[in-house]
């Protein structure tokens, strides 16, 4: 298949991009939006994912998930379709498989079920700094377990500093140090060489955001909070999510800051703000003290410092002029990573994928463990092995004539239908029917 499917996921929120033959990359886009908020909805057959399993959620509906990453390490949380009992975990199998048959039949106009394009389907992951490496396993151990045998996850940090390097943004063969803010987290991963793996990673809660974006997001919450005393929201939550609607205002700031703010239960709510009072507030901040220790150690951990080392701001939320001539004052080499050199890097992630021949560097690799600590239960196999049928590839042969074999008898399959749709679902999303799983055997 001369195409793939990109999955990027943080904790929050994860969005689909795909590319075809030679064409450039594009959003892989369902009701106008490629990003899709992590909250799940399942009753009876139907399934949704987005913005209305989230309307649900906060509605205190019982069949409503959201918390994905903290919902799986829970070994007794489980949902029921078709009549069957399923892990939290798979949940997002089952989301992302939606998105996939949407790609099946609106970009390559094909009719067929997603069931007979598994094994060969081109899926990619990008994970975000804030997916742990055990998180990230167990989603690849997720799709392998379901029949997806060309999976692989790329590596978007390394296609980045291709492109910085292209634009003279960092020198070859300089240490570089990325700071990017998810959700109020400051990420700070470095690396000895661009072409290298990480060297050294933390992570700093609090404090993933420029100063002023930081305290104009606590700003506008508290005016939400007393605006509607019967709000019932957990401030700390919804300061992370505004902080990149936060880093907007500040681009074109004015006398006083007002409009509608989105929390996190989707719903817009009134805010007005002093530019006065921002500044003053700014005065007792000392957040820069502890993201300047941060940098000072880990760079002197690995035997580095200010003058070999590149800093790089990889997020709008810390991505402001503001922060970084505060970083300038102390540290000789900080960049800004423009929005330009973010799409030079995801072209240079699809233009690897393609130069593979749309199939993963590590084909024939062995399966990755079941990472600990997050399910007590093995991940049941979604899709039934059929004759002549193998999860996973074959180990490649050694370079050695080996006697012909016949070829092995394939046994056809028939490919159970799609049931319809449930009539006056109360959902606000129209619900969108994953296809049916086959068992291969009855689940305890």
């Amino acid at each position: 298949m001369n195409c793939c499917v990109l999955v990027k996921i943080s904790r929050r929120i994860v969005s689909f991009w795909y590319q075809t033959d030679d064409n450039r990359y594009a959003p892989l886009a369902v009701k106008d939006s490629n990003e899709v908020p992590l909250y799940f909805y399942v009753s009876g057959n139907d399934f949704i994912f987005g913005n209305g399993a989230r309307d649900s959620f906060y509605a205190n509906n019982p069949n409503a998930f959201g918390n994905y990453f903290e919902l799986i390490k829970d070994p007794e949380k489980y949902f029921s379709i078709y009549g069957n009992k399923k892990h939290a975990k798979q949940l997002f199998y089952y989301g992302t498989e939606q998105y996939l048959s949407h790609f099946i039949n609106t970009v390559l106009y094909k009719s067929d079920s997603i069931e007979s394009y598994r094994p060969q389907f081109p899926l990619r992951f990008l994970f975000e700094a804030d997916i742990e490496e055990k998180e990230r396993l167990l989603i690849e151990t997720i799709f392998t377990d379901a029949g997806y045998n060309n999976i692989e996850s790329v590596d978007y940090n390394r296609c980045l500093f291709e492109a910085l390097q292209k634009d003279y943004v960092i020198q070859k063969g300089q240490a570089v140090l990325l700071l990017t803010g998810i959700d109020n987290v400051l990420y700070l991963e470095l690396y000895r060489h661009p072409a290298e793996k990480t060297s050294s990673c933390k992570k700093i809660a609090g404090h993933g955001a420029d100063p002023r974006v930081k305290i104009l997001a606590e700003m506008i919450v508290e005016y939400i909070i007393t605006q509607q005393p019967y709000l019932s929201v957990n401030k700390e939550t919804e300061i992370a999510g505004l902080l990149p609607f936060s880093a907007g205002l500040l681009e074109s700031i004015a006398p006083v800051i007002k409009g509608h703010a989105i929390l996190t239960d989707g719903k817009p709510y009134w805010f007005k703000v002093s530019e006065k009072n921002l500044n003053t507030r700014l005065l007792f901040d000392a957040g820069e003290d502890v993201v300047y220790t941060a940098i000072d150690d880990l760079l002197a951990f690995n035997n580095l410092n200010s003058g070999n080392t590149s800093l790089l701001l990889g997020s709008e939320e810390i991505n402001t002029a503001y922060f970084l001539n505060k970083l300038l004052k102390k540290y000789p080499h900080v960049s800004g990573i423009s929005t330009a050199s973010h799409a030079d890097a995801m072209k240079c992630v699809f233009a690897k994928i393609a130069a593979a021949g749309y199939q993963p560097a590590g084909k024939g690799r062995e399966r990755p463990p079941e990472p600990g600590n997050i399910t007590d239960q093995p991940p049941a196999p979604l899709l039934p092995a059929s004759p002549g049928h193998k999860n996973h590839a074959p180990p490649v042969l050694p370079p050695q004539k080996a006697p012909p074999q016949l070829p092995e008898k394939k046994t056809q399959v028939v490919k159970p239908k799609l049931p319809e749709g449930k009539p006056g679902s109360s959902i606000h999303n129209k619900p969108v029917l994953p296809p049916p799983l086959p068992v291969k055997k009855k689940e305890n």
